[in-house]
């Protein structure tokens, strides 16, 4: 007995060990836990990826050339801007030295209108006391070692142009991820914030190219975070913004609005998107950011209370960030100019389903340099005669996930996540079997012509000319991430125009002289878009969280005045309610649902309106090809499906049209009421299936 007690005793003694053990670990995990949640809620886009995107920032600009063994590779040109043995013409042009009101200096000017105020970027330029009339001189074959640059100009003696002391380019310390940047303290190790090398004749990077890095050039000299870039004539503005904002937004998965390209990674679509925003580069149309960007970062006008809002029609600032998921609505804003005064619309776009990707429709007012006076309010070439100036009016992007502005997630995504929404819509595009040189306009390339044809409108799965088109070029039967094809020569009737409408056309802009609105029946239309997660393959097998159905809705964007209450103001309507298709349309996709909304009707096809139900022609995936009528298709024929509960109302004469091989599927519990004379007119081998209910009516 006694000696079982002694076991029980012992075994007890080692459960209560065990047991506290046990506690620790637990209180140990729960601690873990509770740290790495807290972590995660100091994680905010807001506070940057790797600089604070708020308060103020001084870089140090080195300008520099190299002096190659066997002679200059890049000797500058007559009328080059930056000459041999010199500064650039615009070495001034790019930094204030110190925050002020209103900037000139560009990329000074860039970051204070963008934030709104909230972010300076300041810049001095690093001078060589032996030499300080020219840039830094460095042997070497190609490329510059910029901790060797820096170690000698320390050594030398630390100069720069207006004599600003070493530690005032060192004003933050180094931070984390996501967390929030604190200002450097006095005493502490000297490391400069951001180094910036400017090279004149390198080999790389080359002309107009650069790259950013979060880390210290080297042990002898320490920095936060540094960058090169090269040009052999022309201010590098566009790729070094570029390239800083990575250092904000986080690395190459943050690609978008005409910055992503082949070998950057996994992207949201097939064709490279167009569009503006700060991760924009070479392909971007306006030089701005975009309300996406100042929601990432947090930047908005201080006496906002929102951080995405517009103005209601007595000047009061009202939240525009809508998800009609929660409710109903029908309001009327009024968007000022989006640069000056941050004022923007966000609609989270409803019906998709919760594992696939969320997306948001976004819309700007962009009054153009014209009115705002802002020198990137403007598209990228428009300097140019064959460019198109861009246009005052509304301009609309769809954003994809990367939604995330607290927690872990916040630079977790894949690029290319925006797509923008040209007024001048979506097509089935058609190309001209001749190449055609472009002659005068940005360079001399050859290429085929694209066409726009209004029988190939397609609006809810086309290309837009905002795009680099995704095509089977080596007919190999894959569409592979090289196989693109500009938009840059469009042929209209029998002649050519050779502006380039990829880089920005007029016809972007809605506004009252060409478009305005965009609703069901418009192209483009508020509707979500299809993406396909690639990177020369198809990641996730075209699985979720791909989104690869088009889900109807009544969302309506329309413009009600101009220059309303003031010059440059648009008085808009935003609803949700809107469901009448009064215009002709042409819907393709591999499958659309028209879902059970709130309102009685959930599609109202008007008098005499021709809705039709087309097999597309633009690819929405990047194999499996279906060969129809001797034509090879990176798509399918489209399925509508009516889901129980919603309803349609045919009116008088009105037609639902379904063409090659297209499917109308009405769903148990599912309505068609069609007025007199009305008629669903299946050809070329569709069909109807009907397990619902088709009912006509006087």
């Amino acid at each position: 007995m006694s000696g079982i007690f002694y076991k029980d005793k012992q075994s007890y003694l080692f459960g209560d060990y065990l047991y506290l053990y046990m506690r620790r670990i637990l209180v140990i995990i729960i601690g873990l836990v509770f740290l790495s949640n807290l972590v995660s809620a100091q994680m905010s886009s807001s506070n940057g990826e790797v600089i604070s995107p708020h308060g103020h920032i001084r870089v140090l600009l080195v300008f520099v050339e190299i002096v190659y063994p066997d002679g200059d590779k890049f000797p500058p040109g007559v009328n080059s801007e930056w000459k041999a043995g010199q500064y650039p013409e615009w070495a001034n042009s790019l930094f204030e030295v110190s925050p002020g009101a209103d900037p000139n200096a560009l990329v000074s000017r860039f970051y204070r209108e963008s934030s709104l105020g909230n972010f300076w970027v300041s810049g001095d330029i690093l001078i060589d006391p032996d030499h300080p009339g020219r840039p830094f001189q460095f042997e070497s074959t190609g490329r510059i070692t910029p901790a060797t640059i820096m170690k000698d100009a320390w050594e030398k003696g630390f100069t720069t142009l207006h004599s600003l002391p070493a530690d005032s380019f060192d004003l933050w310390e180094d931070g984390k991820a996501g967390q929030v940047k604190l200002l450097k303290k006095a005493g502490e190790v000297l490391s400069f914030d951001h180094v910036m090398f400017i090279v004149r004749n390198s080999t790389y990077p080359s002309n107009l190219g650069g790259y950013a890095s979060a880390g210290t050039i080297g042990r002898d000299v320490l920095t936060d975070t540094y960058s090169v870039f090269a040009t052999n004539n022309i201010s590098p503005l566009h790729i070094l913004l570029h390239e800083f904002n990575h250092l904000l937004f986080g690395g190459n998965n943050q690609h978008c609005c005409g910055g992503n390209h082949i070998g950057s990674g996994p992207q949201m679509f097939l064709s490279f998107q167009g569009g503006w925003g700060m991760m924009g580069s070479a392909n971007k149309s306006l030089l701005t950011c975009n309300a996406y960007d100042r929601f990432k970062l947090g930047w908005k006008p201080e006496s906002n209370k929102y951080q995405i809002s517009a103005r209601d029609t007595l000047g009061f600032e009202r939240l525009a960030d809508f998800s009609p998921e929660d409710s109903v609505f029908d309001v009327m804003l009024v968007l000022r100019d989006f640069v000056t005064t941050g004022d923007a619309v966000r609609i989270k776009l409803p019906y998709l389903p919760d594992d696939e990707f969320p997306q948001y429709l976004w819309i700007e007012n962009h009054t153009t340099q014209s009115m705002n006076g802002s020198p990137f309010d403007v598209f990228q070439y428009q300097y140019l005669d064959c460019i198109d100036n861009a246009a005052p009016g509304l301009y609309a992007y769809i954003q994809v996930s990367h939604e995330k502005t607290e927690g872990k997630s916040i630079f977790i995504g894949y690029a290319d996540f925006i797509r923008p929404l040209p007024a001048s819509g979506m097509y089935d595009v058609q190309w001209g079997d001749t190449m055609v040189q472009n002659p005068w306009c940005v360079n001399n390339a050859i290429n085929y012509p694209f066409i726009r044809k209004e029988k190939f409108a397609n609006p809810l799965s086309g290309n837009n000319v905002a795009e680099i088109m995704a095509l089977d070029l080596n007919d190999d039967g894959v569409i592979g991430e090289k196989e693109k094809r500009l938009m840059d020569i469009e042929k209209i009737g029998s002649s050519y125009e050779y502006n380039l409408p990829y880089l920005g056309e007029t016809e972007f802009a809605f506004n009252s002289s060409y478009k305005t609105s965009i609703s069901i029946d418009d192209n483009p239309s508020a509707v979500n878009v299809l993406t396909l997660v690639n990177d020369d393959k198809d990641i996730l097998n075209s699985g979720k969280p791909n989104n690869r159905v088009i889900y109807l809705n009544g969302i309506s964007i329309e413009i009600i005045a101009e220059n309303c209450p003031s010059p440059g103001d648009f008085l808009i309507r935003v609803r949700t309610n809107d469901h009448l298709v009064e215009n002709d349309v042409r819907w393709c996709a591999p499958e659309i649902i028209l879902p059970d909304m709130p309102e009685e009707y959930d599609l109202v096809i008007d008098k005499k309106v021709d809705l039709t139900i087309d097999f597309g022609q633009t690819p929405t995936r990047m194999d499996s090809v279906l060969v129809y009528e001797g034509r090879k298709y990176f798509t399918s024929p489209t399925y509508f499906r009516i889901m129980p509960g919603a309803k349609i109302l045919m009116k008088k004469k009105a037609r639902i049209i379904l063409r090659n091989k297209s499917v109308l599927h009405i769903m148990e519990g599912a309505e068609i009421i069609m007025e007199d004379g009305a008629a669903i007119v299946p050809k070329d081998s569709s069909k109807v299936v009907n397990e619902g209910f088709i009912r006509e009516v006087d």
